[in-house]
């Protein structure tokens, strides 16, 4: 009971008391304030969910993108199902501001991850790209400590029965998650989104993520 309720003190993005929800919170005001948005701003958000958009006030801005069909709540926010690895449906430098927490070591490999962040940059003017460090000591989508440096059948056995983890409370694939998955270091960040400022977002004095910016 302790440990359960530890982890999901740790890593519950719905847990308004969790160390996820805070830091998604305090990401967001960082994404707020390294950008000037009016009423005119494109926004599109890669891979994303309405929730952090719903009372931020910039609902008429934002365009979804994800790979899956997501119900549609809030009809201020424009929808599109598509892949953020080809983005085919937007123009050139379609969006002012290209968003996206927590989705390019979703795509696969590194050769899927550039793609990604090819098209980010092809389509927005300027953005801001999140993503989990590799080197954090506790693997933030599995929540075990380590877990990113394991050999695949050690990961397998531990995804499938480790019942902390988001992929398994929430039901999801778990094996697909485990073959698409990559966790990104600081200079594939670096080579990912050449001449952008990269952020190293810190969580008890050790980089907990990585943030690409170009304003």
């Amino acid at each position: 009971m302790f440990t359960k309720k530890l982890l999901l003190n740790y890593a519950d993005n719905a847990n308004e008391n969790s160390v996820s929800f805070y830091l998604r919170q305090r990401r967001f005001t960082q994404f707020i304030n390294s950008f000037t948005i009016t009423d005119s701003t494109k926004i599109l958000d890669v891979g994303g969910t309405e929730n952090i958009w719903i009372g931020s006030g910039l609902e008429d801005n934002v365009t979804l993108l994800n790979i899956n069909f997501v119900e549609k709540k809030n009809k201020r926010i424009k929808y599109i199902v598509g892949d953020g690895c080809k983005m085919d449906m937007f123009d050139n430098q379609q969006f002012d501001i290209v968003f996206s927490n927590s989705v390019i070591e979703h795509v696969g490999q590194f050769e899927k991850q550039k793609d990604f962040s090819e098209e980010v940059q092809r389509v927005g003017k300027k953005f801001w790209i999140q993503t989990p460090y590799k080197h954090f000591p506790i693997e933030p989508h599995f929540i075990f400590p380590l877990f990113q440096y394991f050999p695949f059948r050690i990961k397998k056995f531990i995804g499938l029965r480790w019942k902390y983890s988001h992929l398994f409370r929430n039901g999801e694939d778990i094996l697909d998650e485990l073959f698409r998955l990559r966790l990104l270091n600081k200079s594939e960040m670096r080579k990912l989104f050449p001449g952008s400022l990269i952020f190293y977002e810190k969580y008890f004095g050790l980089t907990k993520s990585l943030i690409a910016v170009k304003d």
